[in-house]
C-alpha cells in the first residue's frame, strides 16, 4: 500500500552486527529483541534424525492503516486497522538443496503470514514467533524429504543451486516513524470530490478511496543482517464506470501517489481531473466500435508503459524452474531467460532496472527501495543493451545463467520474495516529438493503404483492481501486473484514429489486442522522445513497480472487436442522473 520512503539512512554495512550497535537495539526496540533472540534459539531446532535449519529469516510489518472511502458526497467507510504481521522463512538442508523451488510443498512452507501480538511484550511476542517458526520448520523438513525422494527416480540436469548467500550482510536501523492523520478532515475532502460525480449522469458508478499509512518493517536473519525501516505513503483512487448503448462496460482510474495525504493534490486541481475523466467516459460511450485492425499502432501517453509493464515486467524477473514443474512453456512463455543475447527490441533501446531513486522528474515512483525483502541491498541492472536481452532482476534464488541476487527479491502478501522489477526505465535513442510521431503514424498507415492508423493513449491495467494493503519490498506500494511473453494486455480504454488525409482523431472503443507476444517489440519503428511514468500500486500478488518509457510507434499491431455477451442497461437512470 504505501511508499518506501527512507528517512535518515544509516550507512550500509559489509560486515556483522557491531556490538555497538547490537545491545542498544535490544534495549530500545522490544520487538528487534524478541526477533533476534528468537533467531538464535531457532537455529539448533532439530527432530530426530532429520535436517536442521540452515537459514532462519523473520520479517515483520508493523503496520497502521486508514481508509477513506466516499461516493456521490457520502461517507461510504472510514476505518483505521493496526497490525504486526510475521513472515518467517526456515530452510532446511544446505544452499544447494532445500525445501524450497519444488512444486510439491516447497514455496507454501516458506510463505504465510503469522500475527504478532501489537503491544510490545517481549514474551508475547517470542510465543508467536516461536510458535510459527515450529510450522515452518516441521514444514520444511517434510517438504525437503519430499523432494529428495523424487529427485532419486528422476533425470534432473542442469539445476541450479536452490540459495545463494548475501553478497554481504547489511545492517541498517532507522527511526520509527509515524503518521499524523486528520480524520475528519480527509473524510471532508473524499466526500467533496465524489460529490462532483452528482453531475455526471452518464456514470452509472463511481468511488473515492483514500489510503494513508505508516509501516515499519522488520527484517533479521540467520547471515547477520538486520534491518528496520520506516515508510509512509498516501494514495488517492477514483474510479468511474459507465455502459455504452450496446451494454459494453467501460471504465477508468485516477491514482495519486503521495508521501502523506497533505502532498496530494488540492480539491480544485482533483476535480478539474475528475471532469476531464468524465468527459472522457461520455465520448467513449458515444464512440462507434472498432472492427478488425491490422496496421500501425501508436502507445501514447500512459498506454506506452503500461504496455512494457504488462509484456516484459514479469518476463525480465529470473525465476527458477521448480523440480517437479512440468515442461516449460512454448517459446514466448514467461520465463525470457531462453532469450538471452538476443535481439527483442530495436538496436536504439536501452532498458534498465535502478529501484534506488525516489522521484522522477517531481513524481514518486511507487517501485522505489534501498533494500529488498532478503535483505540485499538493490542494484542498477541493464537488462536490454542496444536492442539485445542481456540481464534480468534477481532475488537469491539463482536460474541456470543468474546466481547471484541484484537486490530484487520482493515478496507481496504472503508469498515469499521472488524476483521482480522495481523501477524499469525503457530508453530510445534517436527519440522523435509528439507531432513527428503521429506524423509517422499516418505515413505507415499510408503505405499500407489505409484510410488510418490508430493512436492509443490508455489501457486496462491486468489484476491491479485492488490495493493490497501492505508493500512489497522493503517499502513500495505493493504490486504489479504483466507475462514475460504471450500476454493478454489491458484493453484499450482510449482509442483513437487518426486519418491519413488530414491527421482529424475520432475516438472508438471496444477492441482487444490479438495475438501480442515479445516478438511484437521488434516492430517497433519510432520512439517518443518523451518519457512518460506509470506507477503501480499493487495487486496480483506481486509487489509495487514504476515503469518509464516513451511513447513507441509499432509498425503493426492486430485488434479486434471484442466478443462477448454484455448485460443490458439498467430500466432507469440512476437517481443523480433523473430530473428532478
Amino acid at each position: 500500500m504505501h511508499q518506501h520512503i527512507v528517512l535518515g539512512l544509516a550507512a550500509m554495512l559489509a560486515a556483522g552486527l557491531s556490538s555497538a550497535w547490537a545491545e542498544p537495539s535490544k534495549q530500545n526496540d522490544v520487538v528487534l529483541r524478541a526477533l533476534e533472540d528468537e533467531l538464535k534459539r531457532s537455529m539448533a531446532l532439530r527432530l530426530e534424525d532429520l535436517d536442521q535449519p540452515y537459514f532462519i529469516q523473520y520479517a515483520v510489518d508493523d503496520t497502521t492503516f486508514n481508509r477513506i472511502s466516499a461516493a456521490y458526497g457520502a461517507l461510504l467507510s472510514s476505518d483505521q486497522t493496526r497490525s504486526r504481521d510475521l513472515q518467517s522463512h526456515v530452510r532446511v538442508g544446505s544452499y544447494d538443496l532445500d525445501n524450497s523451488n519444488f512444486t510439491g510443498r516447497g514455496r507454501r512452507d516458506l510463505g504465510g503470514l503469522a500475527d504478532l501480538p501489537t503491544d510490545d511484550n517481549y514474551v508475547a511476542l517470542r510465543h508467536a514467533v516461536w510458535l510459527a517458526t515450529d510450522t515452518r520448520y516441521k514444514g520444511a523438513v517434510e517438504a525437503l524429504t519430499q523432494k529428495r525422494a523424487y529427485m532419486r527416480d528422476r533425470t534432473i540436469e542442469d539445476r541450479p543451486p536452490d540459495f545463494t548467500r548475501a553478497a554481504n550482510v547489511v545492517t541498517t536501523i532507522q527511526d520509527r516513524v509515524t503518521l499524523s492523520f486528520d480524520r475528519s478532515r480527509w473524510e471532508d475532502y473524499a466526500r467533496h470530490i465524489s460529490a462532483r460525480f452528482k453531475e455526471f449522469g452518464h456514470i452509472q458508478h463511481s468511488d473515492v478511496s483514500l489510503m494513508a499509512g505508516e509501516e515499519n518493517r522488520y527484517l533479521v536473519n540467520s547471515e547477520g543482517s538486520r534491518l528496520r525501516l520506516g515508510d509512509t505513503g498516501a494514495i488517492l483512487r477514483i474510479s468511474a464506470e459507465t455502459q455504452a448503448p450496446d451494454g459494453e462496460r467501460l471504465s477508468d482510474q485516477l491514482n495519486y501517489f503521495a508521501l502523506t495525504p497533505d502532498q496530494l493534490p488540492g480539491v480544485d486541481a482533483i476535480l478539474a481531473d475528475v471532469q476531464k475523466l468524465a468527459d472522457r467516459l461520455a465520448a467513449i460511450v458515444k464512440a462507434p466500435v472498432l472492427e478488425d485492425y491490422t496496421g500501425p499502432v501508436l502507445l501514447d501517453a500512459q498506454a506506452s508503459p503500461q504496455f512494457f509493464r504488462q509484456l516484459l515486467g514479469r518476463g525480465v524477473a529470473g525465476q527458477p524452474d521448480p523440480v517437479g514443474s512440468p515442461r516449460r512453456g512454448a517459446q514466448g512463455g514467461i520465463d525470457l531467460e531462453n532469450r538471452l543475447g538476443k535481439r527483442i527490441l530495436p538496436v536504439t533501446f536501452q532498458i534498465y532496472d535502478d529501484p534506488r531513486t525516489e522521484r522522477f522528474q517531481n513524481n514518486y515512483l511507487t517501485g522505489y527501495y534501498l533494500f529488498d525483502d532478503e535483505g540485499v541491498a538493490a542494484q542498477r541492472v541493464p537488462i536490454v543493451v542496444d536492442g539485445k536481452l542481456q540481464g534480468m532482476t534477481m532475488s537469491r534464488a539463482p536460474t541456470k545463467h543468474f546466481r547471484q541476487s541484484t537486490g530484487h527479491g520482493r515478496r507481496s502478501g504472503a508469498e515469499p520474495p521472488r524476483a521482480s522489477i522495481g523501477c524499469l526505465y525503457v530508453e530510445a535513442a534517436k527519440g522523435e516529438s509528439p507531432e513527428e510521431l503521429k506524423k509517422e503514424l499516418m505515413d505507415a498507415a499510408d503505405a499500407e493503404g489505409l484510410k488510418y492508423g490508430l493512436r492509443i493513449t490508455s489501457l486496462q491495467d491486468r489484476g491491479a483492481g485492488a490495493i493490497a494493503r501492505r508493500p512489497g519490498g522493503m517499502g513500495g506500494f505493493a504490486g504489479f501486473s504483466g507475462l514475460g511473453g504471450a500476454s493478454r494486455i489491458g484493453d484499450p480504454i482510449a482509442v483513437y484514429k487518426v486519418y491519413v488525409a488530414d491527421g482529424r482523431e475520432e475516438l472508438v472503443r471496444g477492441c482487444e489486442f490479438s495475438a501480442v507476444d515479445v516478438r511484437s517489440l521488434r516492430r517497433i519503428i519510432a520512439a517518443g522522445n518523451v518519457p512518460i511514468l506509470h506507477n503501480s500500486a499493487g495487486g496480483s500478488g506481486a509487489p509495487a513497480s514504476s515503469v518509464i518509457a516513451p511513447a513507441v510507434l509499432f509498425e503493426e499491431l492486430e485488434l479486434t472487436r471484442i466478443k462477448q455477451e454484455a448485460e443490458k442497461k439498467p430500466i432507469l437512470d440512476p437517481p443523480h442522473a433523473r430530473k428532478k
